[in-house]
């Protein structure tokens, strides 16, 4: 059977696609040996439901999206910690996949919280005949087979895919008609060309602007400024080209998934001392360094206003000498990260940083990073180990 399943892989996808699977599947599993296993998966299930794929020019979002239903499924079966989804860490079961609800040029993100989401997702399907909702619910939520529910509903599977079709109308319809203004600020639609546009997000440095964005959903790419904090044509705050990214278009979602992904990803490369290079899978060294200690190659190639100062501040950089892929990221964005920093957002979207500050705490030095919410008195804080930036304490509350 192994061998079956290879042959398939090497027949079905190019070594690139394969790659590519692979890095999005370490990404989310956190280990090359279960991410080799569950691509054999997506591919073999790929294979055997190509008929599925309408639009050939989408093939690897569709793959993506195998990917990670693949990833749910082995989660589930593993009871690993819900903490390694890419959903708000509060979820106790994963959401259902409403990219295949919603017609083929019209999805909304799973990254969406929970309690928005369900109740998004409730008052539209209310809104739609009882046969219709039915149908829909069977096949996206409690994910029936089409052979099943043809039976159940006892005609045909051409009549079914024919329903779900329609159902999958009408619900863009509500969706984009009459509940169009609650969906606006998610903007679920992707921009028509490459400029700058206003997001709903406010910036987290200065909380004085919202922040101006750039995204291409079928590369995985965000691109996140502030007219106030990285007001230089070439500067931005946030530089982003990774594949748990690609799919996903509003603001909001990228931004929770990103989120979370910096959480996971930084916070074990610095308890490890390494991690896997997003672009090639190699295990990389997590460091410590100062903006001006990094490659050269790395500060001109990135246009991060924060990386090409002379700060005193280390940053955690992950750099692959071999594919000359980096990331980085400053310690104030990463303690937002936290799902504590997280919550504070959702409860205070327009906060801002205070000043850094090193103190002493159990006899051993450490930085203090606080965000204060701009509209009421709210104040998250975290203290982070001044030598690995390991977080110590987090507190949140009114001052």
């Amino acid at each position: 059977m192994e061998k079956q399943i290879n042959d398939i892989s090497e027949l079905f996808v190019s070594f690139e696609e394969r790659e590519r699977l692979l890095r999005l599947c370490t990404s989310l599993s956190g280990s090359r040996d279960i991410a080799e296993d569950l691509v054999q998966e997506t591919l073999l299930e790929a294979w055997r439901h190509e008929q599925n794929l309408r639009d050939p020019s989408r093939r690897t979002q569709w793959l993506s999206g195998i990917a990670r239903n693949v990833y749910l499924r082995w989660l589930r079966k593993t009871g690993r910690d819900n903490s390694r989804l890419l959903l708000p860490s509060e979820q106790e079961t994963p959401l259902p996949t409403l990219e295949e609800i919603a017609a083929d040029d019209f999805d909304i993100e799973v990254e969406l919280e929970r309690k928005e989401l369900v109740e998004l997702l409730d008052r539209a399907l209310a809104q739609l005949p009882e046969e219709t909702r039915l149908v829909l619910i069977k096949r996206y939520v409690e994910e029936s087979p089409l052979v099943e529910l043809a039976e159940q509903l006892r005609t045909n599977i051409n009549t079914v895919a024919m329903r779900l079709q329609r159902g999958k109308l009408a619900l863009r319809q509500i969706l984009t008609s009459d509940m169009q203004q609650e969906i606006a600020p998610y903007r679920i639609l992707p921009p028509e060309n490459d400029e700058w546009e206003e997001t709903p997000l406010w910036c987290h440095f200065c909380g004085r602007h919202r922040l101006l964005g750039k995204r291409k959903p079928e590369e995985g790419r965000l691109l996140l400024k502030c007219p106030a904090c990285s007001p230089g044509e070439n500067e931005v705050l946030s530089w982003n080209h990774i594949d748990i990214l690609i799919g996903v278009k509003g603001y909001k979602p990228l931004t929770t998934r990103l989120m979370t992904w910096c959480n996971n990803y930084y916070y074990s490369g610095l308890q490890k001392g390494h991690a896997l290079c997003k672009g090639c899978g190699r295990t990389t060294p997590v460091k410590l360094l100062l903006p001006q200690e990094l490659p050269d190659w790395v500060r001109e190639k990135s246009g991060l206003s924060w990386l090409r100062s002379e700060s005193n501040q280390r940053l955690i950089t992950i750099v692959c000498a071999a594919c000359q892929s980096n990331c980085n990221t400053s310690l104030e964005g990463l303690t937002l990260c936290l799902p504590e920093g997280r919550q504070f957002l959702q409860t205070h979207p327009r906060a801002r940083l205070l000043p850094t500050q090193e103190v002493e705490t159990e006899g051993r030095p450490a930085i203090l990073t606080r965000y204060e919410s701009v509209t009421d008195n709210a104040v998250l804080t975290i203290v982070s180990d001044k030598e690995t930036y390991q977080v110590l304490r987090v507190y949140g509350g009114e001052q």
